[in-house]
Order: structure tokens, then C-alpha cells, then sequence
């Protein structure tokens, strides 16, 4: 079709002799021919300019450091326009495309019968995948991404063939009217590389013409600068760095044309756009790009003149509001889904990499399609083949074949029911009472000082914040979390525990089998109905660990990342569980000290020091890092366990009374109050033996033996501490012996019973029919026990108050008055320390003994022995004595004949005394010996002092107490009780704080370690420079 206009093509070169053989060419061959063709080479150090030139193209130079921009504006300079200037049109060109035959055909096509189009642009795909989408039509969106509209390696059906109209078009094979690009004032540049194009068609919309996408017309396009293919030369690019001048010039295009209202709002979105990018590339360990995003907006801040300028000249050319690119601007929900959409892919690529290279550097494809463009053209003659029909299979029958999901569908129903009683903010047991939110759980951890029995300035242990990080799940609701938890467990632990045995190589049918039998292990239900939170959490996390066979997985091949993610994760365990940091630890180091003697011959001949500097010594720094770590991320929780060795038989919560005996141990079942029945005992007895006897596995029996040894011998060790007292645990260490064992056994059952048909009758028979028979056996009658008297457990979702409701009331006023309950627990009077309200999670594993003095006087005021026992009490503030039904008469008579207790009630809780002699948690005791209350917080207190004297404080003695008068610092003493007190020496006002700045020092080092470990062991990621170019498209 004839058109009066006059085209001149405009070609920039920059080191793209790669592609512009094949650029020229399709220049060349048009259908459509160009009537002008002049080219500006910005001082390639390749063979562009020759080739150029023996194309028969008029080539200026430009140096190097020259923007693209200026470069087009060198070719008008040099290029005078015809004299009916509105039938010009510029054609301009990158060196890395290629435009199909008809393209500027086309792009003419729709630009002539429209004089308001200033700009058409054609749809771009890719140079080597020559179906895969690039663009059709381009904006920007609020945080200065680069938008297309299109799905990630969306590929071209003819989906988006309909012209639009967009926000602009790419300058790769852009067609301009030449008097409107001049009159617009060209490219902005200040843009001399990148999101140029963006800002023109922003500034000609708002000057009233349109920008329309011709997908007819096609052009293939390498992206060569922004895929980091070819040096970024320009005057512009500071450091040379792509993605720094991308991002620096997608927020001046913003800052510059935006409406001036906007401007705070996007400079907002800018920032933390860019930090939320830093930090996702500092966790795929590239640290440049991460700097380039935050260098962006730096550099754009640091010249804000710029903006001011280029606001200026856009407003001598504005004719619309800004608010007319409001429907090419991508919603902000568009952003969110693009954005999520990209996350899961990227983390599927990693999980499930779908290509891999062949032994002959070829790239292969070992996934399905990715989406329905990877399946190719479909035959035309694909409707009228014959197609046999797939047969008809039964539901129940399909069943069959998922037993999986019949496994975890079963596992969920009797939990379901068993759990009845278990609905609701759950506590009892080891189970402490829930807070409402994480953020509770956050504040207790970074807390140098717990209002916990008589104070604690014990730290927090680390799962803590774990468990508040989790509850995120169910939005910050711990309550709703642990309910959710105690009620998956057991499907849960089922499914954990299939894909560990399946990473083993056995059939699907039988991991199921493996993961039924441990879901339904006897210790996993004890741990539900006790609440025994630790253990639940080993439960669910120590398959996956042991599924990488950590001991073998510590070799000189294995990569730093495998190691930090493997000491990670056993991080992560020993959080819920000291023994296993200490037994875990205790192996790695021992391990490393049999390497070191192994090589004490070596060591000898060339000195420690140079041993040290010289020698291999990968393996040893691999056992040194995963013996290390474990320490370092649980810190300072993992140090006070050096200091206090006891605190490693704690397991999270309080310790229970437990009944269990070594022979419960044996049967695997540890028992206990509303535990499974011990004669239901757990085929796992059998496969210790199965697999000790068995040669291959024989290593898998030495470490489940050594462990259970420790359980056994562990299991009859009364602990005190939590706030009370009780038999150790040892189900951590059992569920690890369960999983050591599981694996093994189910390996050599699967491999043993093919084998028996063919074999005579003997002792592998009646081990494998015993074996199957008890794994069944105890599965069904865990089962059933479990939705019958299982059901009654000591963890529910009622909760009783312990304290009266009177003295409950008192715990939040000035004078924070304390409480000492006593009750009888079988043979035992244990008696503790209350603020008012029960013990919440992690607060009895802070709790710490009483100060001597106190704890004498508790035991002589219980004994009837000790007659100023009250004088003392009441010194630590301790207001009221309560003694929990039922309640010793003998006991009771004590008290009330030893004298400084009144009886102040008597109910159906229990009996309740007041201590005659109390002081509020914080007195001022004047020099005449006059006692006042100061008001108190829940930590510190702050007031008033009209007089000297001194202040008391009821708290256990700790040297983060400090206490400032008219601010200055007051030293701490302590009065004949050790009662800690602060001297007055003058009237004025007082401060008194428990100092955290050591306790906020360590957590923050902590956090940093912690940060520093997670992206260790993330997979790296790679710069656009070191990723194939067929990846990349």
C-alpha cells in the first residue's frame, strides 16, 4: 500500500557486531523500503563501524561515552528534515534488533490515518527463543518496576495481536512523527540509557498525543544492555553498573512527571521498594545488586536539581493532567499477583529445577510444560483423530492407588475426634497458658528482666520467637496456632515421616506404612496429651533432619551451604531440645577429635601452626562449623547451659510427676497421666533388634543403642525447676531413636519379604510376622484409644484460674503485691511464687531458685520452726500465703499458730492468709522507719521522694538493677534479709530501671548471626552476566 510519508532510519551502535548482520538484513529486505538510512556508532571497539559501512549506511561517530539520546539527536542534526516535516517519520533502531519483513509496513500502516499517534511501536520477542513474549506496549509502575503486562516467560499465541493504546512503546524499532519527537524535545538526556522511552511517551500523552502498540508488527530483540551482554558506556552510568542506572532512572522518570501531590508518596514507595529488592538480594548472596538499588535513590536524592529542571521543561510542554496515564499505570493488586506469581517460581526453579546440562554441555528438559505455550503447535488434523478412550476407573479404586492421602485423611479424622477436648487456647501438663499474640512472645525475648516468681533475669530460650514467628500462620494468634498444632501433629508427623523414608528409595506404599507407624507411635500421642511442646516440635522437624544423614552428610565434597542449612536446621532442634544440642554437638566434636588423632603423626612433622595454614582441612572445618553454629544461633540461652549444666534435662514448659519406669522406656511407650496405656506398646522394640542384627544398618543400630542408653539411664533422674518438679523426658530422645530405627527396619522388611515365598519356613518368618502383626496392632489400638479415654487429656482447651480472683485483681496495682502458693503434690509440699496470674509460655523456663534467705523462711514458716519467717516474706513483697485445695489440716494449723498471718478466706480453693508485715513491690522507707509505696510498673517504677531514706525493692538481687536519683546513678545493697535496697541521701526524683542494654546487645548479635547463617545456606544467586543467554530468554 502506497503512503506519502518519508522514513528515516535511525540506527545506534555500541559493541553489536553479534547481532547487526542480522539487524541489517531485515533493515534491508522491508517490504516496505526506507528512504533514509544514517547510523551513529559510539566508538564500538568491535567490527560494527565495518560492517555498517559495507552495508552501504552512512555511519557518524560519537564517543563512547555518548547516551542514546544524544546519539539520535547527532543523526537529526546531521539529517535535515524535509520540508512537509509532518510526513517525516523516524524509524529508530538498536543495534540488537531485527524487524520482521513486514514491520514497517505495518507500523505506517496504523500511524497514517491517525495524525493524533505520534509513536507505534511493534510487539518485541525474543532473539533465540524466537516465540517468547517481550513486550507489546510498555509502563511503569509506582516503585519504578518496568511493566509489560505479561506472565513470566509467556510465550506468543496470538494472545495480544489486537492494537491498544499504552503508556509508550520500546525505542527498539519505534516509529516517530519526526515534528512531534523534536517538538517534544527528543529524549530526555538525562535518561541515557534506559526507561528513556518510558518518559517520552509519558510526556507525549500529557501533551494530548497517543502511543499505540502494533503486535502485527513483529521485531526480535536481544536486550543486550539490560541483559548485561555488552559494557554500559555512557557518561550517566555511575560504576558502569546496569541495573544501578536502571533503577536511578526509573525513579527520575517518576520524580519528573509525576503529579507534584504524588511525589511524597512515590519518593515513599521508591524507598522501600528498594530496600525490600536490597534485602531479597543480599539473601541470594549479590550483594551488588542489592547495592545498586539502594545507590539508586541515593543518587537521584543527592542531585534533586535535576528533578527541579526537568519538572520545569515537562510543564512548558504539559497539556493534560497527569492523571491521564492513570489507566496504563499497572494496579497495585496487578503488582502484588505479578510480583508473588514471580517469588513462587523462583523458589519452584530451586526446589525443582526443570533443566539440567547434559555430559555434552547441552541443555536439556527434564520437566513437563511449563505452561501451555512449552507444548508446541498442535496438528491441524488433531480434531478428527480417533482417540481411544481412557477406561473408566471406580473412585474407590482410585483410592486405592493414593494411599497417601488415605493415610493423612484417616490420620486427620481420629485427631479430629480425639481432639474434642482440645479445642480453645489450650494449656495444662508441661503446656503453659498461650498469650494473645506474637508480639508477646517477641517482647519476652528481648526482655533482660521476667516478672516471674521472685525474678529472673535468666534468658529467654530461643524457641520462643520461633513459635511467635510461626504463629504468623494464623496471623500472630498463638493460641489459634498451638490449637492448630496439637490437632495436626499426627498427620503432620505422618507425612514428615513418609518423605524421609521415601528419600531411602523405597516404594510409596511403604513409606506411608512408615509414616502411619510413627504418627501413631505411643510417645507422640503421650506428647500431645501431656503437652509436651518440645517434643511435638521434634516430632515434625527431626525426620527431615535425619532424612540428610547428618553424619555422613559431613564430608569434604559436601558444599558450605549444605553444611550451613544442615547446622541450621539442627539449630532450629536444639532450640526445642538441650539434650539433643548437647548429644549432637558432643558427637560432631568427638568425630573431629578422632580426624585430629588420626593425623597426630602429621601434626607432629610440620608443627600446629603450620598444620593449620597448609593442610587439608575441609572435613574438619565442615565438623568444626556444624559443632559451632548450633551454639551460636541459640545464644545466650545455649551459654547459660554451659553455665548451669542441670538446665539440659529441661524440657520446654513445667516437669511433670510421671510414674514411667526403665521397662516403659523398653516398650517405647513412656506412659504417665493421660498417656497411652502401657501395654500398648511400639513395634520399635522389634526393629531395634531387626536392625542391629542386620550388617548393612548396623551403624543406624550403634547410634538408636547409644541413644536409647541415655534415655534409659536419663529416665528415672528427678529435675526441679520450671517452678516445680518432676522425672525427666526422655521423649525427644526416644523420637529420635524412632527415627534412626524406621528407616532401616522398613528397608529390610520390604527387601526380606519378597524373599519368603521362596525360602522354607525359619526364623525370618516369625520375625516378619511378628513384626507386621505388633506394627498393626499397636497402630489399631492407639487408634481407638485415642478417640476414646485419649480424648481426656491433661491438655484442654477449659482453662481453670489457679489464683482467686481477688487476688488476682491486686497484680496491676501501685503496690504489685506477690503471692505464695503452696500445694500438695502426692508426697511432695511444692510451693512457688505468683504475680497474680498463671505462668505463661516460656515463663516457667526462666523461673530461677528464691534467694537463700526467702526460701528458709518459706520452709520454716511451713514447719512452724521459724518465727520471724513472716518478717521476711513480707520483706521480698509478698502479701498473701495460699494454700491449694486439698490442703494439709496439720498444715494449716502451722500457719495459723506461728504468728504475722492473718487468715483473710477460706473457699473451695483453698485457704488464704495475709502476711502482716508486707511491703509493695517497691518501698520507700523513710529515716523514722515510715513505709510508703512507690508506684510501681510491671519492671521499673518511677516517683517522687520528699525525704531520705531508702528504697526496697521485693525482686531477687540482680546487678542490672539500677536506681536514679534526680539522675544520677544510686549504688545497690542489701539489707540483713538480701532484700536489694537502694540509700536516699536526698529528697527529689527517682528512676528505677532494670538495664537491658546487654541483653538487647546479644539478641541483636544474635539476629545478625542468625541472618547471616539463613543466607548461607540459601542457594546463590547469579548475576545477568553469568546466566546463558538461553536461560535469560
Amino acid at each position: 500500500m502506497a503512503d506519502n510519508f518519508f522514513v528515516t532510519a535511525v540506527i545506534v551502535s555500541h559493541d553489536g557486531a553479534t547481532w547487526l548482520t542480522e539487524s541489517i538484513a531485515a533493515l534491508y529486505s522491508q517490504s516496505r523500503a526506507v528512504d533514509r538510512i544514517i547510523a551513529v556508532d559510539t566508538d564500538s571497539h568491535d567490527n560494527s563501524v565495518k560492517l555498517l559501512i559495507n552495508a552501504g549506511i552512512n555511519v557518524l561517530q560519537a564517543p563512547r561515552d555518548t547516551g542514546f539520546g544524544d546519539a539520535i539527536n547527532m543523526a537529526l542534526e546531521t539529517t535535515p528534515a524535509i520540508s512537509e516535516k509532518e510526513n517525516e517519520l523516524l524509524w529508530i533502531l538498536h543495534d540488537d534488533c531485527a524487524p520482521s519483513r513486514d514491520a514497517l509496513e505495518k507500523l505506517i500502516a496504523e500511524i497514517a490515518e491517525q495524525p493524533q499517534v505520534a509513536f507505534v511501536g511493534p510487539k518485541l520477542r525474543g532473539w533465540y527463543d524466537r516465540s517468547h513474549l517481550l513486550e507489546v506496549g510498555i509502563s511503569i509502575a509506582g516503585n519504578g518496576a518496568r511493566w509489560t503486562g505479561l506472565e513470566r516467560h509467556e510465550h506468543d499465541q496470538g494472545q495480544h495481536d489486537a492494537p491498544r493504546q499504552v503508556l509508550s512503546v520500546s525505542t527498539a524499532a519505534m516509529l516517530a512523527r519526526r515534528d512531534v519527537f523534536e517538538e517534544l524535545g527528543g529524549l530526555d538526556p538525562n535518561l541515557a540509557l534506559f526507561r528513556d522511552d518510558v518518559d517520552l511517551g509519558w510526556r507525549a500523552r500529557v501533551a494530548g498525543f497517543t502511543v499505540k502498540c502494533v503486535p502485527e508488527a513483529l521485531v526480535f530483540h536481544v536486550e543486550a544492555s539490560a541483559n548485561e551482554r555488552r559494557p554500559i558506556d555512557v557518561s550517566e552510568a555511575f560504576l558502569h553498573r546496569p541495573l544501578l542506572l536502571d533503577r536511578r532512572n526509573a525513579a527520575y522518570v517518576l520524580m519528573a512527571n509525576a503529579s507534584l501531590w504524588q511525589t511524597p508518596w512515590i519518593a515513599v514507595q521508591l524507598i522501600s521498594s528498594a530496600i525490600v529488592r536490597a534485602v531479597g538480594f543480599l539473601l541470594a548472596k549479590l550483594p551488588g545488586y542489592a547495592a545498586d538499588e539502594i545507590g539508586a535513590v541515593g543518587l537521584l536524592l543527592i542531585k534533586p536539581a535535576d528533578i527541579f529542571l526537568a519538572r520545569r521543561f515537562r510543564k512548558s510542554h504539559r497539556l493534560l493532567s497527569s492523571s491521564v496515564i492513570k489507566p496504563f499505570i499497572p494496579p497495585r493488586l496487578s503488582q502484588v499477583r505479578t510480583s508473588w506469581e514471580r517469588l513462587t517460581d523462583l523458589i519452584s526453579s530451586w526446589l525443582h529445577p526443570v533443566h539440567q546440562v547434559n555430559e555434552n554441555n547441552e541443555l536439556e528438559d527434564f520437566g513437563g510444560a511449563a505452561s501451555y505455550s512449552d507444548i508446541g503447535l498442535i496438528d491441524e488434523n488433531f480434531d478428527e483423530l480417533e482417540l481411544d478412550s481412557a477406561p473408566i476407573r471406580s473412585r474407590w479404586k482410585g483410592l486405592v492407588n493414593r494411599p497417601l492421602f488415605l493415610a493423612l485423611t484417616a490420620t486427620l479424622v481420629i485427631s479430629l475426634i480425639a481432639s474434642r477436648s482440645r479445642y480453645g487456647s489450650l494449656s495444662g501438663g508441661a503446656l503453659a497458658l498461650a498469650p494473645n499474640g506474637a508480639h508477646d512472645l517477641f517482647a519476652q525475648f528481648a526482655q533482660s528482666w521476667h516478672t516471674v516468681g521472685m525474678g529472673s533475669a535468666a534468658p529467654t530460650p530461643p524457641w520462643i520467637p520461633v513459635l511467635g514467628v510461626l504463629s504468623f500462620i494464623t496471623f500472630g494468634n498463638v493460641p489459634l496456632f498451638l490449637t492448630l498444632l496439637f490437632l495436626l501433629t499426627p498427620p503432620l508427623a505422618c507425612f514428615a515421616m513418609y518423605r524421609a523414608v521415601k528419600r531411602t528409595g523405597l516404594t510409596p506404599l511403604v513409606s506411608v506404612l512408615g509414616g502411619v507407624i510413627y504418627a501413631f507411635s505411643p510417645v507422640v500421642w503421650n506428647s500431645i496429651n501431656q503437652g509436651r511442646l518440645g517434643t511435638i516440635a521434634i516430632a515434625l522437624l527431626a525426620p527431615a533432619f535425619l532424612s540428610f544423614a547428618p553424619y555422613q552428610a559431613i564430608t569434604s565434597s559436601a558444599s558450605w551451604r549444605k553444611i550451613y542449612g544442615l547446622a541450621l536446621l539442627s539449630a532450629l532442634l536444639a532450640a526445642f531440645s538441650a539434650p539433643f544440642l548437647l548429644l549432637y554437638t558432643c558427637g560432631l566434636s568427638a568425630a573431629l577429635i578422632l580426624r585430629l588423632v588420626h593425623r597426630r603423626q602429621e601434626i607432629s612433622e610440620t608443627g600446629i601452626a603450620k598444620f593449620l595454614m597448609v593442610a587439608n582441612l575441609d572435613i574438619e572445618k565442615r565438623l568444626l562449623a556444624s559443632s559451632l553454629i548450633p551454639w551460636i544461633l541459640n545464644a545466650p540461652w545455649s551459654v547459660s547451659l554451659l553455665v548451669h549444666p542441670t538446665q539440659i534435662l529441661h524440657d520446654p514448659g513445667f516437669p511433670l510427676h510421671n510414674a514411667t519406669s526403665a521397662w516403659h522406656i523398653f516398650l517405647f511407650n513412656l506412659s504417665g497421666a493421660s498417656g497411652v496405656p502401657w501395654w500398648i506398646f511400639s513395634p520399635f522394640i522389634l526393629f531395634a533388634f531387626v536392625v542391629l542384627f542386620h550388617p548393612t544398618f548396623r551403624i543406624h543400630a550403634l547410634f538408636a543403642w547409644a541413644i536409647f542408653g541415655c534415655a534409659v539411664a536419663l529416665s528415672s533422674t528427678h529435675i526441679t525447676g520450671h517452678g516445680s518438679s518432676g522425672n525427666y523426658w526422655s521423649g525427644s530422645l526416644i523420637v529420635f531413636v524412632e527415627i534412626i530405627l524406621l528407616g532401616p527396619a522398613l528397608k529390610i522388611l520390604a527387601d526380606v519379604i519378597p524373599n519368603l515365598r521362596k525360602s522354607s519356613v525359619g526364623a525370618g518368618h516369625f520375625v516378619t510376622a511378628l513384626s507386621v502383626l505388633v506394627a498393626l496392632t499397636s497402630i489399631s489400638f492407639t487408634g481407638i484409644w485415642s478417640i476414646t479415654s485419649g480424648s481426656q487429656s491433661l491438655v484442654s482447651g477449659s482453662h481453670e484460674q489457679v489464683m482467686p480472683a481477688f487476688v488476682a485483681s491486686l497484680a496491676t496495682t501501685d503496690a504489685r503485691p506477690k503471692t505464695l502458693v503452696i500445694r500438695q503434690e502426692g508426697p511432695e509440699l511444692n510451693y512457688f511464687v505468683s504475680r497474680g496470674t498463671d505462668l505463661a509460655l516460656g515463663e516457667p523456663d526462666v523461673v530461677v531458685p528464691m534467694p537463700p534467705e526467702l526460701e528458709d523462711a518459706i520452709v520454716g514458716a511451713l514447719s512452724g520452726t521459724a518465727l520471724t519467717s513472716s518478717r521476711i516474706i513480707g520483706g521480698y513483697g509478698i502479701k498473701y500465703l495460699f494454700v491449694k485445695n486439698p490442703a494439709d489440716p496439720n498444715l494449716v494449723r502451722t500457719i495459723d499458730g506461728i504468728g504475722g498471718f492473718t487468715r483473710s478466706s477460706s473457699t473451695s480453693s483453698g485457704v488464704i492468709w495475709r502476711v502482716l508485715a508486707a511491703n509493695p513491690r517497691v518501698a520507700m522507707i523513710a529515716s523514722d522507719g515510715k513505709i510508703s509505696t512507690l508506684p510501681s510498673g510491671s519492671i521499673g517504677a518511677q516517683g517522687e521522694v520528699e525525704t531520705i531514706g531508702k528504697i526496697s525493692l521485693g525482686e531477687k538481687s540482680d546487678s542490672g538493677w539500677k536506681l536514679l536519683l534526680n539522675g544520677q546513678p544510686v549504688e545497690i545493697s542489701h539489707n540483713s534479709n538480701g532484700v536489694p535496697q537502694f540509700i536516699l541521701t536526698e529528697p527529689g526524683a527517682i528512676n528505677l530501671l532494670h538495664d537491658g542494654t546487654k541483653r538487647r546487645a546479644l539478641v541483636s548479635l544474635e539476629l545478625i548471626a542468625l541472618l547471616a547463617v539463613i543466607v548461607l545456606s540459601l542457594p546463590a544467586g547469579r548475576r545477568r552476566s553469568e546466566v546463558p543467554i538461553e536461560e535469560l530468554v
